[in-house]
């Protein structure tokens, strides 16, 4: 009985190794999974960021990547350490395994060596006398059988010890496999962390950089908000003083005999060059902000020549700052166009000019803002313009 109790130690220990692999595997498979989608995702966002560096105003997507990119790091960190506490576990369990599996081997073969003993003491006293000189035929058939059951539990006591010496040996040649693969773990989550050190700092590095991108913004938004009032407030003088104007003044603008009003979509371009700024709102990605424009921005080389785009009369040049030097041209009916960034005007005030004259150059700033007024409200020039420039 006690070696039957062995042999069913035996089957436990393996049996409750097996199930517990089981569970381990797909655990670790599941975190070896985990790790397989962060790395993954970690290098989809490492190629985008690649991709939008060469793009200075994509500042806030690669920040925003790099905040993502260290979340999942921070996450792989984590599932690293989940698999080396599981692989560490694993080890645990198979070198308790191991160690009770040897210490059966050691109580089989104690058990089979005095089972054997006993064997070979029976056979010197002679096995025929011993069973045929059994007190009855029932204790005969029990010696028989005692014999017969001897030898078979011997023999499988030889078995399983084999059968277990050769589960230590796989099972130590899997302790092997687990410890490298712990030491891979380990100096992964060491290369995952120097990442992270490197990837937080890049993020500084564009917060701060982020920082001044928008403070810059800011102080160009403030310069051309600035600006703006400026040539609100000139357009609303010029305005009240047109009522002032002299008989002279009204005499240069009775001279205008063709109406600007008839010619929407048909006057000439100011200057030849691409449309930079449209009319109208400008939204400014970095700082969430929109910005009023109220004429349109061209951009064209410097000295390139800046025409009158209609008959009109030159009531003010003047200077405002952040526009340069600007022209405002009268072409009666409360119709004005407006042109700035110039430079060696070829024009003077009170004086009336025809369609398509020169009245300057483009400055070193290369473009020219021009604006169309009429009837007391600013008008989108794309609309009054030629198609084509």
């Amino acid at each position: 009985m006690k070696t039957l109790k062995f042999y069913l130690i035996i089957l436990l220990t393996i049996s409750v190794v097996i199930p517990q692999e089981k569970s381990f595997d797909q655990s670790i498979k599941d975190t070896e999974n985990q790790i397989k989608q962060l790395k993954n995702s970690i290098n989809a966002g490492n190629n985008e960021v690649k991709k939008l560096q060469s793009q200075s105003k994509k500042t806030k997507e690669i920040l925003a990547l790099t905040k993502k990119n260290i979340k999942n790091s921070n996450k792989l960190i984590d599932t690293y350490d989940k698999q080396i506490k599981l692989y560490n576990k694993q080890l645990n369990n198979l070198e308790i395994a191991i160690k009770k599996n040897n210490s059966t081997i050691g109580e089989i073969k104690k058990s089979y060596e005095k089972r054997s003993i006993s064997l070979y003491k029976n056979k010197n006293l002679g096995l025929s006398n011993y069973i045929f000189n059994s007190k009855s035929f029932s204790q005969m058939i029990y010696r028989l059988k005692y014999f017969n059951i001897i030898s078979e539990i011997n023999q499988e006591s030889v078995n399983k010890i084999k059968t277990t010496q050769r589960f230590n040996k796989q099972k130590t040649k899997e302790i092997e496999l687990l410890v490298v693969k712990v030491e891979s773990s380990k100096n992964s989550k060491k290369n995952e962390i120097v990442q992270l050190n490197g990837k937080k700092k890049y993020q500084e590095k564009l917060l701060s950089k982020l920082k001044n991108e928008e403070k810059l913004v800011r102080v160009e938004i403030d310069k051309q908000l600035q600006q703006i009032k400026s040539l609100e407030k000139l357009r609303k003088k010029i305005i009240a003083d047109k009522e002032k104007y002299n008989a002279q003044q009204l005499a240069s603008l009775n001279k205008i005999d063709r109406d600007i009003r008839k010619y929407k979509g048909k006057l000439q371009w100011p200057v030849k060059g691409k449309i930079v700024k449209s009319f109208g709102p400008q939204w400014n990605p970095k700082l969430n902000t929109t910005l009023d424009n109220p004429g349109i921005d061209i951009s064209a080389r410097a000295t390139t020549p800046v025409q009158s785009v209609f008959d009109g009369y030159v009531s003010t040049i003047t200077f405002i700052a952040g526009y340069g030097t600007t022209v405002i041209v009268d072409h009666n009916n409360s119709y004005y166009t407006v042109f700035t960034h110039l430079e060696s005007l070829l024009i003077a005030e009170d004086t009336n000019i025809r369609e398509g004259q020169n009245i300057g150059y483009v400055s070193s700033d290369n473009i020219i803002h021009f604006e169309i007024w009429g009837n007391n409200q600013k008008l989108n020039p794309e609309s009054w313009l030629v198609s084509g420039n």
